[in-house]
């Protein structure tokens, strides 16, 4: 949407709670690396259950 002066997105709010939690994961330290180095570990070698 845009204005004279100025413009503004409209989004759902699943949307913005999804850019709320990806925008915290990222301020976590190590978890930008952690999550990359996640996705290149093949499924089989995953955990089967998680661990607390």
């Amino acid at each position: 949407m845009a204005g004279k002066r100025s413009s503004a997105v409209l989004l759902s709010p699943d949307d913005w709670q999804s850019i709320q939690k990806t925008l915290y994961l990222l301020s976590v330290s190590g978890m930008r690396e952690s999550i990359k180095k996640g996705m290149t570990q093949p499924l089989a070698k995953c955990a089967k259950e998680l661990r607390c």
